[in-house]
């Protein structure tokens, strides 16, 4: 009975640990999602989109599309904050508006417009930015290393998760007509820390080990009653 129990004890953690690992490795990656609104007086557009951050090849893979902008889109970007708390759309010349990642115009990789009609203009976007260095390109935006003077690449990636984490960050689309950004919407995370797993990985370990010792005791009770 005593190797049995200890025997599932240590299988029931080893395959949590083996788990959490697994799902750690997984997780490692961050995701974030957004939903478009109006960030200028009057728009009317909406939009999805999805940030990608895989921390093993440091890319980040930005997914979004669009509909009911006044016109083409001129540029879009994600702002990361460098000041200001809350942190909300800035009025220029705002200090908190730091470009994170540029997107650059629709003439650029990614863009896929679909329609231009005034009122009604949509489309997409799917480009895949590389952060390995602090001068990969397409990178890291100029404005946002040096907000971040000093930082090495590893720590402004960890800088932009931050944000990203603590809703400091927005993604937003800009037009002719609305050259401060159309429609815009903050990131809201939806890939759980890899910390989380490692605690759950632990917790399971401590159960399976007290319900060895539980047992244990029990039979050690009921051989010392029958003496």
């Amino acid at each position: 009975m005593k190797r049995t129990v200890w025997a599932v004890a240590v299988r029931l953690a080893t395959a949590t640990v083996m788990l959490a690992a697994s799902a750690g490795s997984a997780m490692a990656d961050w995701t974030w999602v957004s939903t478009f609104g109006p960030q200028a007086a009057g728009a009317t557009g909406t939009g999805n989109s999805t940030v990608f951050f895989n921390e093993t090849a440091k890319t980040i893979r930005v997914q979004f599309s669009y509909a009911g902008l006044t016109g083409n889109p001129s540029v879009g970007h994600i702002h990361a904050a460098s000041s200001a708390t809350p942190y909300a759309y800035p009025v220029p010349p705002a200090g908190n508006s730091t470009t994170a990642l540029n997107f650059g115009s629709t003439t650029t990789a990614g863009w896929s417009v679909s329609s231009t009609s005034p009122g009604s203009a949509s489309g997409s976007y799917d480009r895949t930015f590389n952060v390995s260095t602090l001068t990969s390109s397409p990178g890291w935006g100029n404005n946002f290393k040096s907000d971040h003077a000093g930082l090495t690449i590893d720590q402004l990636n960890a800088k932009f998760v931050e944000y990203m984490n603590s809703g400091r960050a927005y993604i937003n689309v800009h037009t002719s007509a609305n050259g401060s950004g159309e429609i815009g919407g903050f990131f809201t995370v939806v890939t759980p820390e890899p910390g989380h797993w490692a605690l759950l990985a632990g917790g399971f370990a401590i159960t399976a080990g007290r319900a060895w010792k539980k047992k244990r005791a029990q039979k050690a009770a009921a051989e010392s009653a029958a003496v």
